[in-house]
């Protein structure tokens, strides 16, 4: 039996430390609050790095090593800007935007020749006009990683993606823009994820567009939408870059333009008191005759239409069946109201489509993708976005369904 009245003895309880020890005995509590501390601060200037690194604006040129080879017939080569007077130092261009403040302060700014553009209440439309408002890195990756994600989940079921951005009236009419915007007008967010994305299949419109609209108005000076006209030119564009994407596939169907009418002014500003001004609005003239089709409308009633008429985006959800389309192929659209143009050809092409709003202007009600191809088994998913919806990058968590 112990001396404790026989109960064990804990080694070292109750024993009194040394005196030489306790001096000492703070020092591992004190080197671990060091190592604490250290790890902290370490951690905190690396999140602080990275966290720059992602706010800072996106390259406007691919970054050398990255993979992908662009078809030249989806994005012809445009000519780069004098300079990028936001992305780099952007003080004389902040100041000469501050000289006008004044006239900024409408919904409308006012350009050359009557030419009207929508200020920055929608979308940060006109300081994106100019390279102002630009995509940060890691807006650009959220971009990327969203539609990367999409393309390898369709391309396992042989399901072809095409992203078709629709450009700004001041992407295609930059000379249009207002003169004391000359010398600070830069890359815009859609050269930014070009630029990010040589691997996504992209469709650039933005070159043919200014060919074309050297003869007859592929946009007006009153309306932020491209003309009949100008849909029918980037409908020529993205049937080339199917082609030339596809060499072995069947040729997308594209009519050939005999002629191109004015009719009247369709003039999307007035209620800012903006005036009327040509030129008016154009309608291409086609060599042969549109087809019928029917098109189911959000109220489910079923109608004939004639095929040049133009599935509105009031109308979404809506479906088309074309019995005599130039192909049995099937299309799953995402698109805005920049789409309107665009449903004639497509109402022809495919004998079925199914047209949704992508709500890419708000993610409101942002498009489970897997729920949709599973519903509609299509041949081609085809997103069409309008420019100016690039600065409402996907958030963290926001996914495809994929």
């Amino acid at each position: 039996m112990s001396g404790t009245g026989g109960a064990d003895i804990v080694h070292g309880a109750g024993i009194p430390s040394p005196r030489w020890w306790r001096r000492y005995r703070d020092i591992p509590l004190i080197v671990l609050a060091i190592l604490s501390i250290a790890a902290a601060v370490v951690g905190w200037v690396t999140q602080y790095r990275l966290d720059t690194a992602a706010a800072a604006p996106a390259a406007v040129a691919p970054t050398p090593g990255v993979t992908g080879d662009p078809v030249g017939a989806c994005r012809p080569a445009l000519a780069a800007p004098e300079s990028e007077p936001w992305i780099g130092d952007d003080s004389a261009a902040a100041a000469t935007w501050a000289a006008n403040a004044a006239l900024l302060e409408d919904p409308v700014v006012l350009g050359r020749d009557g030419w009207a553009f929508y200020n920055d209440q929608i979308e940060e439309n006109f300081s994106q006009a100019v390279g102002r408002r630009y995509l940060t890195v890691s807006e650009v990756s959220a971009w990327h990683d969203y539609f990367s994600t999409l393309e390898a989940a369709l391309a396992e079921q042989d399901i072809e993606l095409s992203i078709q951005i629709s450009p700004s009236a001041t992407s295609v009419y930059p000379e249009q823009l207002p003169e004391w915007t000359d010398g600070i007008v830069g890359s815009t967010p859609l050269d930014q994820f070009l630029a990010a994305s040589p691997d996504l299949p992209i469709v650039d419109f933005r070159h043919d567009l200014r060919e074309a609209a050297e003869s007859d108005a592929v946009y007006t000076p009153v309306n932020s939408h491209w003309t009949d006209f100008g849909g029918a030119v980037a409908w020529q564009t993205y049937a080339a870059c199917h082609d030339a994407s596809y060499p072995d596939a069947e040729p997308l169907w594209a009519p050939a333009v005999d002629g191109v009418e004015s009719t009247r002014i369709y003039n999307e500003y007035a209620a800012y008191d903006v005036p009327d001004v040509e030129p008016a609005w154009t309608v291409p003239v086609f060599a042969e005759p549109f087809v019928d089709v029917e098109v189911t409308a959000a109220d489910g009633a079923t109608t004939t239409a004639d095929g040049g008429e133009q599935v509105s985006l009031d109308m979404l959800p809506a479906s088309t069946s074309t019995a005599e389309a130039k192909s049995d192929r099937t299309a799953l659209i995402l698109r805005d109201s920049m789409g309107n143009a665009l449903t004639p050809f497509w109402g022809q092409a495919f004998a079925e489509t199914w047209q949704i709003q992508h709500r890419y202007d708000d993610w409101s009600n942002p498009p489970n993708y897997r729920a949709l191809v599973d519903e509609h088994q299509p041949d081609v998913v085809i997103v069409q976005l309008a420019e100016r919806h690039l600065v409402n990058a996907p958030a963290v968590g926001v996914g495809t369904g994929y």
